[in-house]
């Protein structure tokens, strides 16, 4: 049995989970960790949803990004994103993030990682459990910032709730919100990306 991970709806039946060891357990939007894309997805739909763009700086970056906006299969996020490794012609799960946003709307934001973050807390026993606010490298001004919080299994797996809080410039040049996303991923994954580190 899986537990599902959402953002407009809290875990449910918590009282039947004490504690969770591996997050393949898992699912976002019904997906989990080590699941083929295939599975729910044609593979035009893949290919035509790859952003082949967004790594190109990082050499030898061996996963790709997959992006789905506003797909019938979801039921409780704006969108989903995937990470895949290039040339994986199985298209296996190695991350997923939903994401949701909150338009001039940062303290909702909030409210809602924290809500997310209690019930995680509770499931999560065993965890690492990490918090911070830090600057967005992408926002020379320094103004734009995430707001973190990460879950790190034994197995080096790990789960994270962010908030996104951009600056009125970075908004407006690059017709953003601010936004919430959840995710879980693997470690392969964290060690290649350093997703620790904010961008």
């Amino acid at each position: 049995m899986r537990v599902f991970i959402t953002v407009l709806v809290l875990i449910f039946s918590l009282q039947s989970w004490t504690k969770a060891d591996d997050i393949r357990d898992f699912e976002i939007e019904g997906m989990s960790i080590g699941d083929s894309l295939l599975d729910y997805f044609s593979e035009n739909e893949i290919k035509n949803n790859t952003r082949h763009n967004y790594y190109k700086n990082k050499i030898n970056f061996q996963f790709v990004a997959i992006e789905f906006y506003k797909h019938s299969l979801f039921k409780n996020y704006s969108g989903v994103q995937f990470h895949v490794k290039k040339n994986d012609k199985k298209y296996k799960i190695y991350s997923i993030s939903g994401y949701d946003f909150y338009d001039n709307d940062i303290k909702g934001c909030y409210k809602k990682q924290n809500e997310i973050d209690k019930e995680l807390s509770v499931l999560f026993k065993d965890a690492e459990r990490e918090e911070g606010k830090h600057k967005l490298r992408s926002d020379k001004s320094g103004k734009s910032t995430i707001r973190r919080i990460f879950y790190t299994f034994e197995s080096g797996d790990a789960t994270a709730i962010n908030c996104y809080d951009w600056s009125n410039k970075m908004l407006e040049e690059n017709n953003w919100t601010d936004n919430l996303d959840v995710s879980i991923e693997t470690k392969e994954l964290i060690e290649a990306f350093i997703i620790k580190n904010p961008h």
